[in-house]
């Protein structure tokens, strides 16, 4: 049983939303559920002040490994950040000495990568890591805890700051160097269309090339349009589906009260050859299944879900088209096997797809930014650069299919007794922090030759229950602040001032 134990500060956030948020990543990427304890440690005699916790994390394993957990930004809110690879050990590390000294190596690492690759670093990053690098000496070398921790701030603040400087440069640099050479593909963006008041409002946006439309949504406007062969009044190229979201209170209830899986799939794969016959002439990519993670649920389990998905896309294979083809991932980062038993990594997922041959064109990361506990909290930039470098491995060529809260509000909630109840948002982020997040992170997305577009996967509030305040505009149509972040985007793909 391999245990490390640290010791963090009296004030440390230790809520269920943190708590759970606490996981470690061994040598193998793959995130390992823990059991966490907290006790008391008492203080020097002379210190007046509350107790230091001491917790201790807890696995089957005994190999080193990254702990994981959200640490409180001063300016730029929550966000999961991790220590360097450390060595299971009965001596107590200092909590905030380590993730300082994790975060300041990670932003070195990448540095000298990109150095090497001829990147100009600005010196004002550089600055950054001589300032990170003094207070992590200090921190390192200070005999009392709270000077210890208030260094260990001071150099995780510079790293970050460093991090972000350094990942705006490389988002800059690298588009205008992808602009300019033709035989790179172009970055395309998608958004879905809305329903009800907001269906013609979401086809209009100037900021999108295309539009995915769920032809399962009952949206009598969209069919009719479809139905008569009218579908050049949408005005964009398509992206249709998904045809099946696998998550919890993904499935259409019209399936779920089905009771027998045989009889529910085959209801599925009739409804996709329907579909495959009157699919739109504009349609540029078919969005198959959405939200494979590795880990069933009671309505869909995960053998079902693979087995729906291969069916599907031998379905498509043997129709004979040539459109291409998306299967998307949730919880690309795996972050969902930290919480559950057993389950599979989604990489793991994709590559057995894949060796079957399957007609797979795209492959999807579901990115359903700061909602807990059915999301992924935020996370530096680096760690977005190395997701899209770990699934590009594979060889196919990725979206970033997104939303996260664009604004604060009432939460939704269903009465569906089939849907699960609406994520909420814990972290201490304001829609600002966010905004600044997503103008930092998509240019850099854009840089990665790997990656090809991005869909934003609701347009208005009222569209989903299950992630409530993520649509761009609200549910009386009003846009959002986070428009701002989509035409800045925007500007970083057709090179706008």
């Amino acid at each position: 049983m391999g245990e490390f134990r640290f010791r963090v500060p009296s004030e440390w956030n230790l809520d269920t939303y943190h708590g759970n948020a606490i996981h470690v990543i061994g040598l193998d990427g793959i995130p390992w559920p823990c059991r966490i304890s907290v006790s008391e440690l008492d203080n020097e005699p002379d210190d007046s002040a509350e107790a230091d916790k001491i917790i201790t994390i807890s696995r089957n394993r005994d190999e080193s490994g990254k702990l994981y957990l959200i640490y409180p930004m001063d300016h730029r809110g929550e966000m999961l950040i991790c220590t360097g690879t450390l060595p299971v050990r009965e001596a107590t590390y200092e909590l905030l000495t380590e993730l300082a000294r994790g975060t300041l190596n990670r932003l070195r690492n990448q540095i000298s990568i990109w150095e090497e690759g001829g990147l100009y670093i600005e010196n004002g990053v550089h600055a950054y890591v001589q300032l990170a690098t003094r207070m992590l000496s200090k921190s390192i070398l200070a005999t009392e805890s709270k000077m210890r921790d208030d260094a260990a701030r001071q150099s995780i603040e510079a790293s970050m700051d460093g991090i972000f400087d350094l990942s705006n440069s490389f988002g800059a640099q690298i588009s205008k160097f992808r602009r300019e050479h033709e035989q790179m593909s172009n970055f395309w963006m998608a958004n879905s269309v809305g329903t009800g008041d907001q269906f013609e409002p979401s086809l209009a946006s100037q900021d999108f090339d295309l539009l995915e439309i769920n032809l399962n949504a009952n949206n009598t406007e969209l069919e009719e349009k479809i139905s008569g062969g009218r579908e050049e009044l949408l005005g964009k190229r398509v992206i249709v589906g998904p045809w099946l979201d696998a998550s919890i209170g993904g499935m259409d209830s019209r399936l779920i009260n089905v009771d027998d899986f045989g009889a529910r799939k085959e209801q599925l794969l009739i409804e996709c050859r329907k579909q495959l016959s009157r699919i739109p002439r504009t349609t540029s990519l078919i969005h198959v299944v959405s939200r494979l993670n590795g880990i069933g649920h009671r309505h869909l389990s995960y053998p079902q879900q693979l087995s729906v998905t291969v069916d599907m896309l031998r379905l498509i294979e043997e129709s004979q088209t040539d459109l291409p083809t998306l299967i998307s991932f949730d919880f690309p980062w795996a972050e969902r096997l930290a919480g559950a038993v057993g389950g599979v990594h989604p990489l793991q997922i994709a590559d057995s797809l894949m060796r079957q041959g399957l007609p797979i064109s795209f492959l999807g990361l579901d990115i359903n930014l700061d909602y807990w506990p059915n999301g992924s909290m935020i996370r530096d930039p680096l760690q977005w650069i190395d997701l899209v470098d770990v699934w590009a491995q594979l060889g196919l060529p990725l979206v970033i299919c997104l939303r996260m809260p664009t604004g604060t509000g009432a939460k939704l909630t269903s009465e569906d007794p089939h849907q699960r109840p609406a994520n909420s948002t814990s972290s201490n982020l304001t829609d600002e922090n966010r905004i600044t997040f997503l103008k930092t992170v998509m240019p850099m997305m854009i840089a990665r030759p790997s990656v090809h577009g991005m869909v934003w996967q609701q347009w208005s509030d009222a569209d989903d229950c299950r992630f409530p305040n993520s649509g761009l505009v609200d549910e009386q149509g009003a846009p959002k602040a986070i428009q701002s972040a989509i035409k800045h985007i925007r500007n970083a793909i057709d090179g706008d001032a």
